[in-house]
Order: C-alpha cells, then structure tokens, then sequence
C-alpha cells in the first residue's frame, strides 16, 4: 500500500471531505478520490460511507484508520531518525514557550545546549494563543513549554512531561474595586464590570465554551503582557498567570476575585511538548531527557 495513499485517506477522515483533503494538501480531487479508491481496492472493503453529505468512516475504515495512523507515524520517525544519523547533531534547534509561562524555565537547558553542542544555533521563540503547541504539530519547533490541559491531545499527536504548577488567578485592580465600591461577591457583580480575556486560542479552542464566565462587555487581548498592563490600569476583571500577577499582588495593586462555587483559582501543570511523529536530534533529546 502507498504511503502517500495512506496519508491521503488520514487526512479524509479527519476532514471528511475530498475537496478540503485536496486543497490541503495540494492535490486534486480527482487525486484523493482515486488514491481511497486504490486502498479500498487492495483492502477488499469500503473504508468510507459516502451516503452524506460528510465522508464518514465505516466500521472496518476505523479499525484500518488506526493502523494506517501508526504505519505513516513509524515511516515519519525513520525517515527523521534517517535525517539525524546523516547530519549528527542538528545545526538548528527551536524552542518555543507560551507568554503565560516563564521563560526562565529553559536557562538551564540553554546553558547545557551551549556547553555540550556549541555548533548548535538556538532559536528561543515566545508566542501568544497557544501558538507554541501549533509550532510543534506543524514543525517549526523543535520542544515547546505550555499550559496543557488533556484536551489538547485532539489536535496534535504529543509527547508530553510536566515541568512545573501553572496557577491561573482571577484578579482585578484595587483601584477599580474601590470604584465599583466593594469587593465583587456574585455573578451579578462580575456582570457589571468589564471582562479581559484571551482571543481564542491558535488551536482551536473556543474560550467563551470553556471559560463560560459572564460579562455583558469584554476586551479581547491576544497577550498576556497586554492584558496585566490592562488589568494594572482597571479597565476590568480577568483570569491572569499568578507568577506574572504575585508582585501586584503583594503590593496591593490587584486584588484576588474569589466566587465560591462560580469563579476562582484554577491550578494546572507546564508542560514539555513535542511531537510523537518525529526524533529528536541529540541537542533536544539532551534537554527532553534533562526534564524527564
């Protein structure tokens, strides 16, 4: 069976459709229908339902759909650990962090990276929205530091580590608080003040569906920098990092909103990130074996 028919077929049942598979891609529709015409030929059954509108797997197409998976991921982890025996150490590697994380948490592997694979050019990329997570599903980015929730598996194949405790905070500025003219107690008093919250997220994620906290005006911010600056100056409430809000806080300039039952402290873990489908060179293998 040819890989690329197999390729072909994945990326049908995901999209459950021949013309989004071709434009994707970049072949033709013609193309895709007659490479799903070649596997159901060589499997002796049909892997989709083309009774809707959506192509839709049958029940053997699911049970072929998770093999065809693990074949193209085994040929994508040769054909990079081909590409890393060639060369030896890669000539560049990428490293990529959510803004919400703390950037320090890569010093000492950049520190390592430079003492043990001084030929090795780094790249330490910031990025907003979860664009970090993104970078490692398409690769352009070699390991990536973000929040991680389990969800996110839906739309990449990771391997993850937990690094560190990530404490998201709902705060507002004291100035605002004393303007309002008491701390917010209900659901009804958050409605009455503005909300800052993140755009959606790169990968896909509807933040109003997760989120699901009210408020009748919202600013949307695409950086978490942004939205402190914003906080900081009372223009409304919001859900902030509380690494990056604990110096306001113990000054006094933001306070901590907490609703029983309704909004407060959200904990959750930073994670190392990288792909399932290729190998690491030594460089990264180094600082993902360094975390571990």
């Amino acid at each position: 069976m040819n890989l690329s028919h197999l390729h072909m077929m994945i990326t049908v049942a995901r999209l459950g459709s021949l013309q989004k598979t071709a434009e994707q891609l970049g072949r033709t529709q013609s193309a895709v229908s007659m490479a799903l015409k070649k596997l159901e030929e060589n499997a002796g059954f049909a892997l989709f339902n083309r009774d809707s509108y959506r192509l839709e797997l049958t029940e053997q197409g699911r049970h072929f759909l998770r093999q065809a998976e693990e074949v193209v991921r085994q040929q994508q982890r040769l054909q990079s650990l081909a590409n890393q025996l060639k060369h030896g150490a890669e000539p560049l590697l990428t490293l990529c962090y959510d803004h919400t994380c703390d950037s320090k948490l890569w010093m000492p592997s950049i520190q390592h990276i430079q003492q043990q694979y001084p030929a090795t050019e780094l790249h330490v990329d910031g990025e907003s929205q979860m664009r970090a997570l993104k970078r490692i599903d398409n690769g352009t980015a070699d390991l990536a530091l973000c929040p991680w929730l389990p969800l996110f598996r839906q739309y990449g194949d990771f391997e993850t580590l937990p690094v560190a405790p990530f404490e998201l905070t709902v705060v507002m500025s004291a100035a605002l608080m004393k303007e309002f003219g008491r701390m917010p107690q209900s659901r009804q008093d958050l409605l009455e003040l503005p909300m800052l919250v993140p755009q959606n997220l790169e990968i896909g994620i509807n933040l109003d569906s997760v989120l699901r906290l009210p408020s009748q005006q919202r600013i949307r911010v695409n950086e978490v920098n942004t939205q402190f600056e914003l906080l900081m100056a009372g223009f409304g409430w919001g859900i902030i990092p509380k690494h990056i809000a604990s110096n306001a806080l113990k000054e006094g300039k933001l306070v901590e909103v907490s609703i029983p039952g309704f909004v407060q402290q959200v904990r959750l873990e930073i994670h190392l990130v990288r792909s399932a489908n290729r190998t690491l060179g030594p460089a990264a293998n180094a600082i993902w074996q360094r975390f571990a």
